[in-house]
């Protein structure tokens, strides 16, 4: 079986922040209003005017070590499906320092290896993508929802890392990941029937996240 057909659309879940967007006030905004606006869009699913918002915020003049931008340029172009662009903006963010007054460091360090994780994952950097995963659920209690979209849980981080080391060749480990999901689930991953149950395992979490 290739290990590639295990490498789901978690880009795909939504991203819809729960929060309310309203008129704004025609001035110059700082840059965490720049930001902010940029997750008010992607609220209402304006990726790529999001987009522009996020750059704004981390454009030279204004303040290109403002963490939380980069991080929301990650989860935009990922939110188009352009795994690349998202995975290099989420680099540049784990990079700079976070400058931001109104959001949690930690917060926002957890979301730039979260995002990063399923980027890795969509572009087959299978190590990369574990790693990530790993690392976001080490910041961050058991409990974990991104604070734009609460649909987005530590649960998906369970299976990034799962299919990440499937992906990886590591059945046992992934097996392990798998469990953390559902708990009733055991294969011999040493066969390729086992291994199979496991790939048709992983598809069905990704179905019920």
């Amino acid at each position: 079986m290739n290990r590639r057909l295990c490498i789901f659309s978690i880009l795909s879940v939504s991203l819809l922040v729960l929060i309310t967007g309203g008129c704004r006030t025609p001035v110059e905004p700082e840059t965490p209003d720049y930001v902010e606006y940029g997750w008010e869009l992607m609220a209402d699913t304006s990726y790529r005017a999001a987009i522009v918002q996020f750059e704004a915020g981390v454009r030279t003049e204004m303040d290109p070590s403002y963490a939380d931008g980069w991080n929301g340029l990650g989860w935009a172009y990922a939110r188009l499906g352009a795994a690349d662009t998202s995975n290099l903006r989420f680099i540049t963010a784990s990079t700079v320092s976070d400058t931001s007054s109104d959001t949690s460091a930690v917060a926002v360090a957890t979301e730039i290896l979260a995002g990063r994780s399923f980027a890795r994952l969509a572009l087959g950097q299978f190590s990369g993508a574990v790693s990530d995963a790993k690392g976001a659920l080490a910041l961050t209690p058991d409990d974990w929802e991104f604070r734009r979209d609460k649909t987005v849980t530590y649960r998906h981080l369970y299976l990034t890392a799962a299919t990440g080391f499937y992906g990886w060749g590591k059945f046992d480990s992934c097996l392990v990941w798998v469990r953390k999901l559902d708990n009733t689930f055991s294969v011999n991953v040493t066969t390729l029937s086992g291994r199979s149950q496991l790939a048709a395992k992983l598809e069905a979490l990704k179905g019920g996240l």
